[in-house]
C-alpha cells in the first residue's frame, strides 16, 4: 500500500485538498488509450450477438470475419474491461488514503450510482454489465488488504471455474460427429427469430418488459460459461493487483517488466487460442455452445481458451502501453485516450447505436446482419465515436455520465467546462 501513496503524492496538491475526482491533468494517458481501445472490442463482440455469430453465415468472408472476431476479441475485451476496472479502484483507495480520508462512503456511493445507471441500461440492453461491476465492486472492497500472491491466486482459482465446472457437463453425443444439416438448421433459426424474437420485431415497451427480468445482475450465473461474474471478478483483482503494485505511475522504469508482459501475453495468447483454433476442426470443440468433443478435448479447449484470453487482454493492454512511448505510437493512439476518458458515456452510447440498427423499434436488422456487415457498422460506429469523443474532451471536463456519475459519487455538481488557459 506504500507504493500507491508515494504515487499518488505526485498528484498536485489542490486536488488532494477535498475528497473529489482526479485531476484531469493527474490521469494516466495511457491507462485511458487502453480503456478506449477495450471499448471498440466491446462494442463489437456484443454487435455479433445479435445473429452474426451463427454459422448460418458460411461464406468464406463471412467466416473469416468471425474467426479473427472470436480468436482476437471474444472475451478479451471484457477481460481488459474488467482488469481496469480493478486498476482504477486501487488508484480511488490510494487516492482518498493518501488525503487521510475513509474509503468507504465513497466507494458504496460509487457503487450504488453505478449499480442505477446499469439498472437503466439493462432495460435496452441485457448484456449490461455496470450492475454487475457494482456488485462484484462490494466484493473487491472486502478481499482488498489480501498480499498480492493471494490477490492473483484467487484470480487463477476463479478462471479455473468454467472449465472445471463444464466438464461435470459434458454432453453424451458422439465425440467429433458432424450434423449434415447444421448449417440449415442455423439458417432456419435465424429466420425464426426475424419473425419473432422480441428485439427483432418487438416495441420500446415489449423490450423493455423483456429486458427488465434482468434486474439485479446474477453473479453467479452461467459459472459454466468463460463470460461468469467470477471471471469478471478474478479480473478484478489482477487489474487491482497491478494497480496497487504503482508500477503504470513510472512507465519509463517499469519498462523492462512491462516489455516482458507484452512478449509472454501475446505469445501465450495467441499460441493458446491457436491450439484451440485446431480443437475446434479437429475435436468438434466449441466454447460458447454445446461441445461434441470429449472430455479431453473439451477440457484442454476450455483452459486454453480462458487463460489465453487473459494472457491476450494484459498482451493488448501492455503492447499499447510500450507504444505510447514514442511519438509516433502517442499521436496514432492520443485519440483513443479522449474515447477512454468517457468511458461510461462511450459504453451507453454504444448502446443507443447498435439497438437502433437491430431493434424492431429502429431499423429491425437483427438476425439479418452477418459478420462482415456487422464489423463494417462496429468500425463506423466506434469511428463516430472517437470524432467525438476528440470534440467534446476539447470542450469538456467530462462526458456527461462521467460528470453525473462523479457529481452524485461526490455529492456535489463536478464543473463541467475545460478551464480556460489564464485559470489554469
Amino acid at each position: 500500500m506504500d507504493s500507491i501513496a508515494t504515487a499518488v503524492r505526485r498528484i498536485p496538491a489542490a486536488s488532494r485538498e477535498t475528497v473529489g475526482p482526479a485531476d484531469p491533468d493527474s490521469r494516466l494517458v495511457e491507462v485511458d488509450m487502453v480503456r478506449g481501445f477495450a471499448l471498440f472490442g466491446v462494442l463489437l463482440v456484443n454487435m455479433y450477438g445479435f445473429g452474426a455469430d451463427s454459422i448460418a453465415w458460411s461464406s468464406l468472408p463471412d467466416r473469416l470475419a468471425y474467426t479473427a472476431m472470436h480468436v482476437l476479441f471474444e472475451s478479451k475485451f471484457w477481460t481488459l474491461f474488467s482488469l481496469l476496472f480493478g486498476f482504477g479502484f486501487a488508484l480511488l483507495l490510494g487516492r482518498t488514503e493518501a488525503r487521510g480520508t475513509s474509503v468507504l462512503q465513497l466507494y458504496l456511493r460509487r457503487l450504488a450510482v453505478l449499480f442505477v445507471l446499469g439498472a437503466v441500461h439493462v432495460l435496452l440492453n441485457d448484456g449490461d454489465i455496470l450492475m454487475l461491476y457494482a456488485e462484484l465492486g462490494l466484493v473487491l472492497l472486502l478481499v482488498r488488504r489480501l498480499p498480492t500472491r493471494g490477490l492473483l491466486g484467487l484470480a487463477a482459482a476463479l478462471i479455473l471455474v468454467f472449465p472445471f465446472v463444464r466438464l461435470t457437463r459434458v454432453e453424451s453425443t458422439e465425440p467429433g460427429r458432424v450434423r449434415s444439416n447444421e448449417v440449415a438448421r442455423a439458417r432456419a433459426q435465424l429466420e425464426r427469430s426475424q419473425r419473432s424474437d422480441v428485439y427483432a420485431v418487438g416495441s420500446f415497451s415489449e423490450v423493455v418488459a423483456e429486458n427488465a427480468t434482468a434486474i439485479p445482475a446474477k453473479p453467479l450465473e452461467d459459472i459454466d460459461t468463460p463470460e461468469s461474474g467470477l471471471a469478471v471478478f478474478a479480473m478484478f483483482l489482477v487489474g487491482y493487483a497491478v494497480g496497487r503494485s504503482g508500477r503504470l505511475r513510472d512507465i519509463a522504469g517499469n519498462a523492462g517488466a512491462i516489455s516482458r508482459l507484452r512478449a509472454w501475453g501475446l505469445g501465450i495468447g495467441i499460441a493458446a487460442m491457436a491450439v484451440e483454433q485446431s480443437l475446434v476442426h479437429t475435436a468438434r470443440y466449441e466454447v460458447f455452445r454445446p461441445s461434441r468433443a470429449g472430455p479431453g478435448p473439451q477440457l484442454a479447449g476450455d483452459l486454453l481458451f480462458a487463460f489465453g484470453t487473459t494472457s491476450l487482454a494484459l498482451g493488448y493492454g501492455a503492447a499499447l502501453i510500450l507504444a505510447a512511448q514514442t511519438p509516433r505510437g502517442r499521436a496514432l493512439l492520443d485519440p483513443l485516450a479522449a474515447v477512454g476518458r468517457m468511458a461510461l458515456t462511450v459504453y451507453l452510447a454504444q448502446t443507443l447505436m447498435f439497438t437502433t440498427l437491430f431493434y424492431g423499434y429502429g431499423l429491425g436488422r437483427a438476425y439479418r446482419l452477418g459478420p462482415v456487415a456487422v464489423t463494417g457498422w462496429a468500425i463506423a460506429f466506434f469511428a463516430v465515436q472517437v470524432v467525438a469523443c476528440q470534440w467534446w474532451s476539447r470542450r469538456f471536463q467530462f462526458g456527461p455520465a462521467e460528470w453525473l456519475w462523479r457529481s452524485l459519487t461526490y455529492l456535489r455538481w463536478q464543473p463541467m467546462r475545460q478551464p480556460s488557459p489564464t485559470t489554469r
